[in-house]
């Protein structure tokens, strides 16, 4: 384990305690897990009380329940009640007590497990930011900037690939023979394996498919679902409730992934919208008659200033950068 595994930011002590390797390193330590561990310890040092409270737990027990049932319950309670030695005379109310934190503790335990079996996986990105994501099945996905991609903690015991998407995002599911879903606010994407593009953004939902094949409905709206085939896009407007297919160049789509910006016929209009979308500026264009300026061409996205510098010279304009705003102005 030379490299960590996982972002534990947001782990508590019932986390730590579910761990398979955090389990393997308190029961059986070894050199190697050791130091993984003091590494995660140095990178998030509000967590190592948790990571204390979790190792003294599993001492408490003989082994972490993993899932609660009532089978565990009556084995926890017995390992629980084994490991509390009373002395011959102990009183009635210390005895008492010992065995109420013990139930308290059997809860929270419980609890706990519960919560974390049947919460959500959430993996998020900000402005200017791009992310790449195995999903438990093995699929890919690339998620652009400013978007968020949830999914049940509980995948691999409930037989269901299904993931929710807000943003963008560049999906390569793995054919494993049932179907995999996409949601997008009302709308869904079935496929089986695939590679394919989607883009939620301003009310408007725009798949492009690159290979396989997929099927698009529209919750309430039967009439604008569609079969989709490579090579081709589908442009759903949300607020006039109208859909659109057409050919496409399914490589233009996923540009962003190889942090390129690729125009095809693209106006000043639309430049501006991926920039209020992707890096999260206000922009103000003080020559409303630029905004249906189009371009063909292919732009760098790895660094902003690159392409602020290349949008200036194409459109031939001064882009002035403030905190939160981006003022174009005509060149004389």
């Amino acid at each position: 384990m030379d490299e960590l595994e996982k972002d534990y930011s947001g782990y508590q002590a019932i986390d730590f305690l579910a761990d398979e390797n955090f389990i393997r390193y308190v029961k059986f330590p070894e050199p190697l897990s050791q130091v993984y561990w003091d590494r995660v310890a140095a990178a998030w040092p509000e967590k190592q009380p948790l990571m204390q409270d979790a190792r003294e737990m599993m001492y408490l027990l003989e082994r972490p329940v993993m899932q609660y049932n009532e089978a565990a319950r009556r084995k926890i309670w017995q390992q629980v009640e084994a490991g509390i030695a009373a002395p011959p005379r102990i009183s009635f109310l210390r005895r008492y007590r010992f065995r109420l934190a013990a139930a308290v503790l059997l809860l929270l335990i419980a609890t706990g497990v519960y919560q974390y079996l049947t919460g959500t996986v959430v993996y998020e990105t900000g402005y200017a930011d791009s992310r790449q994501i195995t999903l438990p099945d093995h699929s890919q996905v690339t998620l652009n900037a400013h978007s968020r991609l949830s999914y049940a903690r509980n995948w691999r015991w409930s037989g269901k690939r299904e993931v929710f998407l807000e943003g963008e995002g560049f999906f390569d599911v793995k054919h494993l023979g049932d179907t995999f879903r996409l949601y997008v606010k009302d709308v869904s994407v079935t496929v089986l394996g695939t590679a394919f593009n989607v883009k939620d953004r301003r009310d408007k939902t725009v798949v492009v498919l690159q290979r396989g094949r997929i099927r698009i409905n529209v919750k309430n709206n039967p009439a604008a679902g569609i079969i989709l085939s490579p090579g081709e896009g589908w442009e759903y407007n949300r607020l006039q409730a109208v859909a659109v297919t057409h050919k496409t160049d399914t490589t233009a789509a996923a540009a962003w992934t190889r942090h390129q910006l690729v125009l095809e016929g693209t106006t000043l209009r639309e430049v501006i919208q991926l920039l209020e979308d992707n890096y999260g500026y206000h922009v103000i264009l003080e020559d409303s008659s630029l905004a249906n300026r189009k371009l063909t061409g292919s732009i760098p996205m790895q660094k902003k200033e690159d392409l602020f510098f290349v949008l200036s010279k194409i459109f031939n304009i001064d882009i002035i950068q403030q905190p939160d705003t981006l003022l174009f102005r005509a060149r004389p």
